[in-house]
């Protein structure tokens, strides 16, 4: 696993695999490293396929992956992925700064594996780490640790390599949606801001404090629960509900849609809620000012001015192609910012790596 920005090179190709869908996003660098969105497109996976982020059907998403390629871009090779789930662990800690004798990055990494020993029950050699550096005061280090358990980076691996396709970075969901952000939007050194990836189960959300990455935590109230409290609040029919959810149908823009969303996402933003109060009263933490959205749940109707209106910050979806260019006639599925911001992975792995 590698986090962060990489190397750009000229093809950039980004795998999003989800709950109900694959997003493959291409983008194209210039010799001055300027991008340029060559193909965006999405495939509807079946209901079941993948649960809690757990792929089920593991032909299945196989042929779904490789049919899909064939018909967006037959000569793509390489692709970076992204997993994210109850099997991944993100954690922020503090060590003292390495002082005996060797490279710094070795003790380092010896210091951080040591931690993780303690952390992690069922052992080191039961996940893949990694781990990015925060800062350092001089007399001690801050890290994010990121333990990924070996089996679900085997499967996300496993069905990407089996449809012919290289693997050639797995990130974190979250990490991705924090390198698009960080690509097109200037972050200040007084920047107090939380980007929080709303997916069907899970919200990934990454706090920036003071300018800088300052930690990761996943909130386990997402897009489902907002649609079942939706559905109960309207008293409508699971079918109705099903073609709001895939954009065939939007509700009537009335105050009794909009009282609906309020109340319907009461408890996301109280997660959202204990995760900011969290960050605030940890060391070096500092109060979230605004809060910037971005995954499959921005398509829900009024959910940025509830979100904004409950937690009491501006919120805003994200725009992740606000500095790189492309042809809106090209591609009818970018038309509003609200479904820019569902290919938000997608895209903030394409600018991670790809194929020359």
């Amino acid at each position: 696993m590698k986090l962060g920005l990489g190397k750009r090179t000229k093809k950039l190709a980004g795998l999003d695999i989800g709950t109900f869908s694959l997003k493959l996003a291409i983008l194209e660098s210039d010799k001055m490293g300027n991008l340029m969105l060559k193909n965006i497109r999405k495939k509807l996976l079946t209901p079941g396929q993948i649960v809690d982020k757990e792929i089920r059907d593991h032909e299945g998403i196989v042929y779904a992956i490789q049919s899909f390629v064939d018909e967006v871009d037959p000569k793509l090779s390489e692709v970076c992925i992204a997993v994210a789930g109850r099997k991944i662990l993100v954690d922020r800690l503090v060590i003292p700064e390495p002082t005996g004798k060797g490279k710094r990055d070795v003790l380092l990494k010896q210091a951080i594996t040591l931690e993780a020993e303690q952390r992690i029950p069922t052992g080191i050699d039961s996940v893949q780490l990694d781990f990015v550096e925060l800062g350092s005061d001089g007399k001690n280090v801050s890290v994010l640790l990121v333990a990924a358990r070996n089996d679900i980076v085997d499967d996300y691996v496993g069905v990407v390599v089996e449809a012919g396709l290289i693997p050639t970075i797995v990130d974190l969901e979250a990490i991705a949606a924090y390198n698009i952000f960080e690509y097109n939007y200037e972050i200040g050194p007084q920047t107090n801001i939380a980007i929080a990836d709303i997916g069907h189960n899970v919200t990934n959300v990454v706090f920036i404090i003071g300018g800088n990455l300052f930690s990761i935590r996943d909130i386990g109230t997402a897009a489902k629960n907002v649609w079942g409290r939706f559905q109960s609040e309207l008293r409508i029919s699971t079918d109705e509900l099903k073609r709001y959810m895939k954009s065939e149908a939007v509700p009537e823009n009335s105050p009794t849609t909009k009282k609906a969303i309020y109340n319907s996402i009461e408890e996301l933003s109280a997660g959202l809620g204990m995760a900011f109060s969290y960050i605030e009263n940890a060391p070096g933490g500092g109060s979230i000012d605004r809060l910037f959205i971005s995954g499959g749940a921005v398509m829900i109707p009024f959910l940025a001015e509830s979100l904004a209106s409950r937690l009491g910050i501006p919120c805003e979806i994200i725009d992740p192609l606000k500095k790189i260019s492309y042809e809106p006639e090209a591609h009818e599925d970018l038309s509003t910012v609200e479904r820019r911001a569902t290919y938000a992975v997608a895209l903030g792995l394409a600018i991670r790596g790809g194929e020359a």
